[in-house]
């Protein structure tokens, strides 16, 4: 399975600003985040990610699984396609290629990522660099000491006159 993390940073890295309000992201992030979400018709994200997009913002209707990893498995969805799973990286891997699932895109946040990461299932970072710098907030990955990966780098494109996407595949 093709796994895809995309994201939006700030100049200096960080995922999130420390108010966790997503009120520094441009348009064209948001757009790109849709398209993707709807080609790849696999989401994968955190429970905290979920509970800032759902209801109303969730990039996938009926169509598709919003899988949410959380340790609240008995949670109610918002919809039906939502599934809330504690389940490891390699059995959501698993789980949605029996569903028939061959690429899927992870949308946030910090522990998602680098679980993902650190079970090397990740093959490409798209990487929105928003023209803001923060003090404090989340990193991309988090408790993963000795986790090292090497990029290259496949296409850059500037989306508006201050932001720029990076689109990396990973190669170890």
């Amino acid at each position: 399975m093709k796994i895809t993390v995309y994201l939006a940073a700030s100049a200096n890295g960080l995922i999130s600003n420390k108010r966790n309000v997503p009120d520094w992201l441009s348009d064209e992030y948001g757009q790109g985040f849709m398209t993707i979400s709807q080609q790849t018709k696999a989401v994968i994200m955190g429970k905290t990610t979920y509970n800032k997009l759902a209801p109303d913002y969730l990039p996938l209707k009926n169509e598709g699984a919003l899988v949410v990893l959380t340790h609240d498995t008995s949670a109610q969805p918002a919809q039906p396609n939502v599934v809330f799973t504690d389940k490891s990286a390699h059995d959501i891997v698993a789980m949605l290629e029996s569903q028939g699932y061959s690429k899927a895109v992870i949308i946030g946040g910090t522990a998602t990522v680098s679980e993902f990461m650190k079970a090397r299932l990740v093959n490409e970072l798209i990487l929105v660099v928003e023209p803001v710098l923060f003090g404090a907030g989340l990193p991309l990955m988090n408790g993963l000491d000795d986790f090292e990966s090497h990029m290259s780098l496949h296409d850059v494109k500037k989306l508006n006159d201050n932001t720029v996407q990076l689109h990396y595949r990973l190669t170890t």
